[in-house]
């Protein structure tokens, strides 16, 4: 079993670097200078067998001539010596590996074969490897890599599974106000991944923000364990590329062709609480806002501004967010009414017009917020503000900077604020005095919005029951049954469940569907007949698809005569107009459902297809023959799904207007919806071997429902 410990990578008290070279210019040279000159003050030993000093430190052939431990080593020799000397590493204990060396899965063919092999020496020794393909770990303590320079310390952590990137990224910082805990390149992920280092990092003194580049995520299983825990302690925010709509043309079913390739990761997201990016601006936006300022306690934020056209595109911006304004008391309207200009707008956004001096900014700041001498506001509902400023001939920027930012470390410690300086060379040293003073401050008031709603999200968030907490629901299931079933479908060659196999599932599920059983003689016919009643029936043959072209279907079979004698009818077609050797399983005897008794009928679709990553995902929305043209459907994980849930899923869909009822007509029922949702969830997770279903369509009525036509199709 691997060793779940890797402090080691953080904290190393020694690091060999095998590959070590005198050579400028070398990865070798550049990796183990980034170590002395980082001020690491721990044991570093070149490995080399041509050389016997190094950067002034002895160097030795091998890792096993060293007297002394080794916590880590880090590889920068040709990859196709890198298992020999981790064979050696093994032998030495070392504990962990950062393999830059490439040469490995990203070049195919024998490099998967090398990868592999990696793999097995890792678990044979229980070394933990970070790479291969990567640039290297960067901490605290230490800078292991072969990165340009050493970025700032600060309280972000960067994990990206793309070293260019992550160069980039540090290089964009140095003229930032904010500064890394640690830089990790994943490279390939042979074995540590993004999930690894986040469960070590949420529990890091040192890191307050954690920020991801990921074009993959292997482990969803275990995403899904620790990440809803590690977004409790501190913000987690993921740019996820690599987005394909491939794998959504190649299904076949309705929920694998409505559901798009990038839909798991935003359920995933959503679910444990991961803010997700889309660009990377948004990624270092989001995260030198969670670095600097408070989450706010409710959605209530106030526009101040000094023109007129940005304030529109702050309000534009807020309606799109989903932002608030907060509402002002009649003292406050009353106070700002009296000491800013007629022409001034005072209910919020609050225009303070063109001509604004530094006080009057500082008044209306105050005024909002409760801070003036004198005001005696019980009723502020201001959680923070987002600030504009526009260069006019009294405005002075850095005044205005100066004086946001004295408010804000004295009196706003629990709200954020956000700022957007518009324009260029009057404005710069304004806005560089905010950012390193730690209020981010944006060219444009649209990203300014765009941060405190993820700072809003994350408070919303924060109040959320844990997923580990929630009450999910179990019903008394036959799941014996249901293995049997599947079993003989195996056992028969077939991937995809019969109609009547699909009907007995979900009666072991407690899903009701039309009653459908298989006769496999004229007398087991009537027998079935009598026990259904009014019946349809059709020849049952994985030959067979369009059943009625072969007069395979007979419909109201009222009588056990009538049953006896449309069992002869319907084989004899088949043999008769179907596929010459068709396989014959026997007729299926299936309940009608008397659609003229129902005072209204919605069409509904539910479905499910397997995600690879995370598992299944459920989707439910407008069913019967327009489901794909209309594509009206919401998704949801089936992990850990709730009632609450299921009821989201069906409100954020355009159909549940009419199962409300609309113009006088009844409402469908929309509890047993519900009830079936969660049955479904509890169904494809108790057996994830379930690669896709569609229910399509499910009939709603005013009491109950009918699933009526239901394809289940199980792994091989």
């Amino acid at each position: 079993m691997a060793n779940s410990d890797i402090s080691f990578f953080f904290n190393p008290k020694s690091i060999a670097v095998i590959g070590a070279s005198e050579t400028e210019g070398k990865v070798g040279n550049t990796v183990l200078n980034n170590i002395i000159n980082s001020g690491y003050n721990g044991k570093v030993y070149p490995i080399n067998p041509k050389a016997h000093e190094i950067c002034n430190l002895r160097c030795y052939k091998s890792v096993l001539d060293v007297p002394e431990d080794i916590d880590i080593a880090i590889f920068v020799i040709p990859g196709k010596f890198v298992n020999k000397t981790a064979e050696e590493c093994g032998k030495k204990g070392i504990k962990g590996l950062i393999i830059i060396s490439a040469g490995f899965k990203e070049i195919g063919g024998e490099g998967h074969e090398r990868e592999d092999e990696l793999i097995r020496i890792g678990k044979k020794y229980n070394i933990r490897i970070l790479g291969p393909n990567c640039l290297g770990f960067i901490g605290l303590n230490y800078n292991g890599s072969f990165a340009a320079e050493t970025p700032k310390k600060g309280g972000i952590a960067m994990i990206s599974q793309s070293g260019a990137m992550l160069t980039a990224m540090m290089d964009l910082s140095m003229n930032e106000s904010y500064g890394f805990s640690c830089n990790i390149s994943l490279g390939n992920k042979a074995d540590l991944g993004a999930v690894d280092f986040i469960d070590y990092l949420a529990n890091d003194q040192n890191t307050k923000v954690i920020l991801c580049y990921l074009e993959s995520i292997k482990d969803g299983d275990r995403f899904l364990e620790v990440l809803p825990k590690a977004t409790r302690k501190k913000p987690i925010i993921m740019l996820k590329s690599g987005i394909s709509e491939a794998g959504a043309r190649a299904a076949s079913s309705h929920t694998g062709a409505l559901a798009g390739a990038d839909i798991a990761y935003d359920l995933a997201f959503e679910k444990c609480g991961v803010i997700r990016a889309k660009t990377i601006e948004d990624l270092f936006d989001y995260g030198e806002a969670f670095l600097y300022q408070p989450i706010p306690k409710t959605n209530s934020f106030a526009i101040i501004t000094n023109a007129g056209g940005p304030g529109i595109i702050a309000t534009d911006a807020f309606e799109r967010e989903g932002l608030k304004f907060s509402s002002f008391s009649e003292p406050i309207l009353h106070s700002l009414r009296e000491n800013l200009p007629l022409e001034a707008a005072i209910f919020n956004p609050i225009d303070i017009v063109g001509d604004a001096t530094p006080n009057r900014y500082e008044f209306t700041i105050k005024t909002v917020f409760g801070l003036n001498s004198g005001q005696n506001f019980n009723d502020i509902t201001t959680e923070g503000a987002l600030i504009i400023l526009t260069p006019q001939a009294q405005t002075k920027p850095t005044e205005v900077a100066k004086l946001i930012h004295n408010i804000s470390s004295k009196y706003l410690e629990t709200k954020p604020i956000v700022c957007s300086f518009i324009g260029g060379k009057n404005i710069f040293e304004g806005r560089e005095y905010l950012k390193q003073n730690h209020i981010p401050c944006y060219h444009f008031p649209d990203r300014a919005a765009h941060s405190l709603k993820t700072l809003t999200k994350r408070s919303n968030y924060l109040t959320t029951t844990p997923l580990n907490q929630l009450e999910i629901p179990s019903f008394k299931v036959n799941k014996k049954r249901v293995k049997e079933i599947f079993s003989n479908v195996r056992k028969d060659d077939r991937m995809v469940l019969l109609s009547y196999e699909t009907s007995e599932v979900f009666d072991c599920y407690g899903i009701k569907s039309p009653k459908s059983r298989l006769a496999q003689t004229p007398q087991q016919a009537m027998k079935l007949q009598s026990e259904i009643g009014k019946s349809v029936m059709k020849i049952v043959s994985p030959h067979i698809i369009h059943k009625t072209d072969v007069g395979g279907i007979l419909l109201n079979i009222e009588t056990e005569q009538d049953a006896f004698e449309a069992y002869i009818q319907i084989v004899n077609n088949a043999k008769k107009f179907g596929p010459q050797n068709a396989k014959i399983y026997g007729v299926e005897v299936q309940e009608m459902i008397d659609f003229k008794s129902q005072e209204k009928i919605n069409e509904i679709i539910i479905g499910m297809s397997q995600d690879p990553g995370f598992g299944p995902i459920l989707m439910f929305g407008t069913g019967g023959i327009y489901a794909n043209f209309m594509k009206d459907v919401s998704f949801a994980l089936a992990y850990k799904y709730t009632r609450e849930d299921a009821k989201l899923q069906i409100e954020n869909t355009k159909i549940f207007s009419l199962l409300q009822g609309v113009r006088g007509e009844p409402a469908s029922d929309i509890v047993a919806i519900i009830d079936v949702m969660l049955r479904l969830s509890q169904l494809v997770n108790d057996f994830p071997e379930i690669v896709e279903l569609d229910i399509n369509p499910l009939l709603a009525f005013v009491r109950g429902y009918s699933a009526v036509d239901i394809k289940i199709t199980i792994r091989r």
